[in-house]
């Protein structure tokens, strides 16, 4: 049996997979998420004598990696954990990106003044935050690459130097495998280049290398990028009207961040979960139009919907191509307006030989709305809020 658990996240994501003696971590929320959720669940895990076999930090946004700095900050090194042991890392950061350079720091004095005002500032929060999450701000200045580095971790496979892109694949065990459906090379090159052209913006002018402080500086801008992107979502879904259809709204996501997201496929013996992280909707369907498939849509035992059920992230195209009889959102729909109610409508207005179990790890408006809503197919489906048990993937 396998089974995994979403995890109250706030706006962002957490989830833990567990297939017999195999476990992995998929992003880690905020701080106060790993706290109060995810530690006692690694405990008991290392209690079984077991440890996590991989962790997926699927982008550089904090609502998806402030839990993972909170866990690796605490957990120590690779060798000498005192939660959880932690086998594999996967996280794309600038050493993943930018080849080590044969230069010294080629900073000058004032390039390093605004590298350490940058290292201070460390992740963006959201603007007026006052929630738990906030205390993010307690790790300010500890990025996760700086904490991979120094814990001696196997990180993408090695010491960070290589990306996870597509089409990597991994076996985890006899019957645990992962295959890459994203990012690609290219949307990682823009992903390097749009952070240099921040970085100079800022006024650095040296060279740009792995070095530490860089590293800190890829992270910590990215996140602030994320968190602009974001404002301006919420801004345009408010002023949205309502009854629309999918169709009607949908507008392609345009964050190079969203873009790196890690997605793939994870198999369970004879079972598939789509992670679609916050990723493109045309990059996913780029990348599951290049698999072979007996049929159309493809039929997941379970799909996490990305970036927590925007109508920028799933579009009518997509849908064409995948369905699942469970759907895992995960957002307290507190920032954002997320989940989309078009998007919701869509995923279960579909006709299916299946009724869908749609799972919400929070109430939202609009999944109090789905409540009511009637499938236009006549499709069953069953709405789950403010689930925090296992789900179970037979």
């Amino acid at each position: 049996m396998a089974w995994l658990r979403m995890y109250s996240a706030g706006n962002g994501d957490c989830f833990l997979i567990e297939h017999g003696l195999t476990s992995v971590l998929v992003d880690g929320g905020y701080s106060s998420t790993f706290q109060r959720h995810v530690l006692p669940d690694l405990r008991d895990l290392a209690d079984r004598g077991q440890a996590l076999d991989l962790v997926v930090a699927t982008h550089i946004d904090a609502d998806h990696i402030a839990g993972l700095v909170r866990l690796l900050a605490q957990n120590g090194s690779a060798d000498l954990p005192d939660i959880v042991g932690v086998r594999r890392v996967w996280h794309n950061s600038l050493r993943s990106l930018v080849p080590p350079s044969s230069q010294s720091t080629g900073m000058s004095e004032g390039d390093e003044e605004l590298l350490q005002e940058i290292r201070r500032r460390g992740y963006a929060q959201a603007a007026g935050d006052n929630s738990p999450e906030a205390e993010i701000s307690a790790l300010q200045g500890s990025s996760l690459a700086s904490l991979l580095r120094t814990g001696g971790f196997n990180w993408n496979d090695s010491d960070g130097a290589r990306p996870i892109a597509a089409p990597d694949h991994l076996r985890l065990s006899a019957e645990v495998n992962l295959t890459v459906l994203g990012p690609t090379p290219e949307r990682l090159s823009g992903l390097r280049d749009w952070w240099i052209g921040e970085l100079r913006r800022t006024g650095v002018a040296g060279v740009i290398n792995s070095r530490p402080a860089l590293e800190d500086a890829f992270e910590f801008l990215c996140s602030y990028e994320s968190e602009r992107v974001s404002r301006k979502e919420e801004e345009i879904s408010g002023r949205r009207d309502t009854g629309l259809e999918l169709a009607d709204v949908y507008e392609p996501d345009d964050s190079v961040i969203n873009a790196s997201s890690i997605t793939f496929i994870l198999e369970l013996g004879n079972r598939r979960v789509l992670f679609l992280g916050d990723a493109w909707a045309e990059d996913c369907q780029a990348a599951l139009g290049t698999m072979r498939h007996a049929a159309i849509p493809v039929v997941f035992d379970a799909i996490k919907v990305s970036h927590h059920g925007s109508r920028r992230n799933t579009s009518p195209g997509l849908l064409r191509l995948v369905d699942s009889p469970r759907f895992l959102v995960s957002t307290n729909g507190e920032r954002h307006n997320h989940p989309d109610i078009e998007v919701l409508k869509a995923l279960v207005d579909r006709p299916a030989p299946f009724a869908r179990e749609m799972y919400f790890n929070s109430t939202t408006p609009a999944s109090r709305a789905l409540r009511s809503h009637r499938s236009k197919s006549g499709t069953g489906f069953t709405v789950y809020e403010d689930y925090q048990n296992r789900i179970e993937i037979p």
